[in-house]
């Protein structure tokens, strides 16, 4: 399993600035006229032997795969634009499925009470599924809106300013149409820009966090300068898992080759749309804080599909999921079968009011709750 971690490192600042533009630049060209090897822990003394001979030594091969593949564990160090934007973390807390289904007569949030440790469900996030809770594990740079935000209607754009005061707002208008619009936020390096979009409802904004993934790129698998590609070591830019999109805006997704690419700048990719918007409202609003986006590092390679005939192991283990939720075997009742119903209970379930729990199996639709429990 990969871990990843991120640490602080020094603010950015502005007389210093342009100097690290050029040192980005200069890292991103001795990185793409080669990908450094990481140092070898050990070195078997047979290695260069073995190499030059091409013997499949087991020593050898492990040093190799060690030093050619992807680190195990990544600590990255980040900076900030300023001290009050919101730090990364990596992953997300795991939401617990808590409450009956909406369409159950009398399921409210009533019972669940501010600072009882509970949270409420968004989406489909239910902790007895292996995958949901994975995906809430992946070691995913996890960032916030660094700043709140208004885009309305008429073109204006509002910015609650919060590193000079918590009183200054700096408006601006973009007219329409317009072709690309960049804007630099007052004493600061964060931007909020556009590309190729005259609209002006797909805005890329600078979370104000500045990520070093050199040691990510230091496989021979990576391009930092890849713009545009899909294969070998890249970041995943997802929307949070398991939350339910604002009807407003939504964040795109994509895959990123590298940080030391766009001078560590770690971005955030925001759709907005003013049709769902309420006809009485101006603008759209973002807090600071939201958390808005992941970058999850991935290697991903090159893939084909191709259909072949079912094999016959598969149809026999879809056939066992069927007879034990007494659902038969599609292949003996053929046209007269008319699918099947059944109800899976989960000791994982333990926190949810809308279930009776029960510690030992009890037969078959002995345990289903009652009307007054539902």
């Amino acid at each position: 399993m990969n871990y990843i971690a991120i640490r602080p490192g020094l603010r950015a600042h502005k007389y210093v600035y342009t100097f690290v533009i050029c040192l980005s630049i200069l890292s991103q060209r001795l990185f793409v006229a080669g990908q450094p090897l990481r140092s070898p822990q050990t070195e078997p003394a047979c290695i260069r032997t073995c190499i030059a001979k091409n013997i499949d030594c087991q020593s050898c091969v492990k040093e190799l795969a060690e030093r050619l593949s992807t680190p195990k564990h990544m600590d990255l160090p980040y900076y900030k634009a300023h001290d009050g934007v919101p730090d990364p973390v990596v992953g997300v807390r795991h939401h617990h499925f808590l409450d009956r289904p909406p369409w159950v007569p009398g399921s409210s949030n009533t019972h669940h009470q501010p600072g009882d440790g509970k949270t409420i469900a968004e989406g489909k996030v239910h902790t007895n599924c292996p995958a949901m809770r994975a995906r809430s594990r992946a070691p995913g740079i996890t960032l916030r809106m660094p700043y709140t935000v208004r885009f309305h209607r008429a073109g204006v754009i509002e910015v609650d300013c919060h590193w000079i005061s918590e009183a200054y707002v700096h408006s601006l208008t973009v007219g329409h149409p317009v072709d690309s619009p960049w804007i630099r936020l007052p004493q600061s390096h964060m931007q909020i820009f556009t590309v190729g979009d005259s609209r002006a409802d797909v805005w890329i904004v600078n979370s104000g966090i500045y990520i070093n993934d050199e040691s990510f790129m230091s496989s021979p698998n990576a391009d930092p300068a890849d713009k545009g590609g899909s294969q070998g070591n890249k970041w995943m830019v997802l929307p949070i898992p398991h939350k339910l999109p604002a009807a407003t805006w939504h964040v795109e997704q994509g895959i990123f080759s590298s940080f030391l690419r766009t001078g560590r700048n770690a971005n955030i990719p925001i759709q907005l749309n003013f049709t769902a918007l309420d006809h009485d409202a101006d603008f759209i609003e973002i807090a600071k804080g939201t958390p808005m986006i992941q970058y999850v590092p991935v290697v991903l390679p090159a893939v084909e599909v191709h259909e072949e005939p079912m094999p016959t192991d598969t149809v026999d283990y879809l056939v066992l999921l069927s007879k034990l939720h007494d659902g038969g075997d599609i292949r003996e009742t053929k046209e007269h079968d008319l699918g099947a119903y059944d109800t899976m209970k989960s000791y994982q379930l333990k926190d949810n009011p809308g279930y009776v729990q029960h510690s030992a199996r009890k037969a078959r639709g002995k345990n289903k709750p009652s009307a007054d429990e539902l």
